[in-house]
């Protein structure tokens, strides 16, 4: 993500499972795979003070605000 928001584009886009730092327990879709896709789901809880102020000052940081 860090890489992301560094660069020069005008759009920095993550998936919520590196925002939420998830490991491949969180992956949605295993290509070539015909069972066990889209599994993973979201919940309100996984969006922490500290995940949401990590990504505040991330933005602050690259001036992406």
């Amino acid at each position: 993500m860090r890489v992301a928001w560094a660069s020069v584009a005008d759009l920095a886009i993550a998936p919520l499972q590196d925002v939420l730092d998830l490991g491949s327990e969180a992956r949605m879709n295993y290509p070539g795979q015909p069972s066990g896709n889209w599994d993973w789901r979201f919940q309100a809880r996984m969006l922490t003070d500290q995940r949401l102020e990590r990504l505040a000052e991330m933005t602050q940081t690259f001036d992406r605000c």
